[in-house]
């Protein structure tokens, strides 16, 4: 698909812009500067096309600090991948230094580039905007990302400018959630599965404040993985950037359909891990437990990792464990595979005959009987129960373990819906 990079200083506003043209609340918009650290992936889509657009680090040439050199790389990166650039400056700020550092960079790629200035959005700033030719760019466009000002033109210029592309069929796209608390490996785990760096890996906790996106040919399926944010509790979060990180990490459990959740297998399992997986298995989504690091742990330790997570999860009995090691690769294929089997599974239709005979297998509720067992819905796999009379929750797990174990559905919420129609009483 046809890609489009936003760059620009700190703080002029590009993931304000990427939000309101993928129509997201996916990077955090914040007044601190250089909140973006990775590249955050979006799909933009108008009149009947569509192109990926990238989202990046605030870009400061020479600028020194602990993360600079990794966030240069994301930059670098997505240029490369970019169709088009879209350069961003602070039209209320007007002109810096920084910008024509910035300019000059750009026009080493060769690449065409769109100079929106941003920011314009009152009639004492749009003289602000002339200063900006002297940058050199034929395609200026003032703009506010706040008021949705002047976008209509930007992308009618970018669909002329970009190799064409019709809208994807997302149904036909898995998308994967990479979940966990903070340095628990999560962003080593979403490099592994590309084997290239996409998202910043650094050794203190917390360094992934977006949501960061990517997607991948995985034998012949698109996968989008999607790593966020360590989730840790409220209590614990201290600076307003982390508590939105966390709460786009938890929205985003909504639009996933496979959730991986890893953890330190050094540190072990804690409440909040419990806490986010139920919190997956509440939105009725798919999950799988990747207990991460099992490179530090001794090979006679090994074989406990599987058996300890289970008892440590009793309510998550019918989810799948594999143990990995992110950063030497160990077990990632597998992991990815079962990602694969576990949608498939998610989206199978039972023959009602198959049903039927199942049925006639069980035991059957006290006071009652089970009258019929139909499915209703996939992704979740949804079955309605008809019965005579009215059951207890402990039947209906009863009944879900039973559909486990003639159906499969490893690592999927099974949800039944009870359809009571017993006999009325004459009066």
């Amino acid at each position: 698909m046809p890609a489009v990079a936003i760059v620009g200083r700190k703080n002029v506003g590009k993931s304000t812009i990427f939000n309101r043209l993928t129509g997201t609340r996916q990077s955090i918009v914040y007044k601190e500067p250089g909140v973006t650290r990775d590249r955050v992936y979006g799909e933009v889509e108008w009149r009947g096309r569509s192109f990926d657009l990238i989202d990046t680090g605030g870009f400061f040439p020479d600028e020194e600090f602990a993360l600079a050199h990794s966030i240069q790389r994301q930059i670098e990166n997505a240029l490369k991948e970019a169709d088009l650039v879209y350069f961003v400056v602070d039209g209320r700020a007007g002109l810096k230094p920084a910008d024509r550092d910035i300019s000059d960079e750009l026009r080493k790629t060769g690449k065409p580039v769109f100079l929106l200035v941003n920011k314009i959005d009152n009639d004492h700033v749009v003289h602000h905007a002339a200063e900006f030719h002297e940058l050199g760019h034929n395609e200026m466009f003032p703009v506010s990302a706040e008021a949705g000002f002047g976008f209509g033109d930007i992308m009618d210029a970018t669909l002329e400018r970009i190799p064409a592309q019709r809208i994807s069929r997302r149904s036909n796209i898995i998308r994967l959630l990479i979940l966990g608390r903070p340095n628990s490996g999560k962003s080593t785990l979403l490099n592994a599965f590309f084997k290239e760096e996409r998202a910043i890996v650094d050794a203190k906790p917390g360094t992934t404040r977006d949501v960061v996106n990517v997607r991948v040919e995985y034998g012949s399926k698109t996968i989008e993985i999607i790593d966020t944010a360590g989730i840790r509790k409220r209590s614990r979060i201290k600076e307003p950037i982390e508590f939105y990180s966390v709460m786009r990490a938890i929205k985003m459990i909504d639009r996933t359909d496979v959730a991986i959740l890893t953890f330190d297998t050094g540190a072990g399992i804690v409440d909040q891990d419990q806490r986010i997986a139920a919190l997956v298995l509440s939105k009725a989504k798919s999950l799988i437990i990747a207990p991460n690091k099992i490179d530090l742990i001794g090979k006679r330790d090994l074989h406990r990792i599987i058996p300890s997570t289970v008892k440590s999860m009793p309510f998550l009995d019918f989810v799948p464990v594999i143990p990995i090691s992110a950063k030497l690769g160990t077990n990632v294929d597998d992991l990815m595979s079962k990602v694969i089997d576990i949608h498939r599974e998610s989206s199978k239709t039972v023959n009602q005959g198959l049903l039927d005979t199942m049925v006639a297998s069980l035991k059957p509720p006290p006071d009652g009987a089970l009258l019929k067992l139909r499915q209703t819905g996939m992704r979740p796999p949804i079955f309605e129960a008809t019965i005579s009379s009215r059951v207890k929750e402990s039947y209906i797990k009863y009944l879900r373990n039973q559909i486990r174990n003639y159906l499969g559905f490893s690592g999927i919420p099974i949800l039944i819906r009870t359809n009571v129609k017993g006999k009325r009483r004459h009066r």
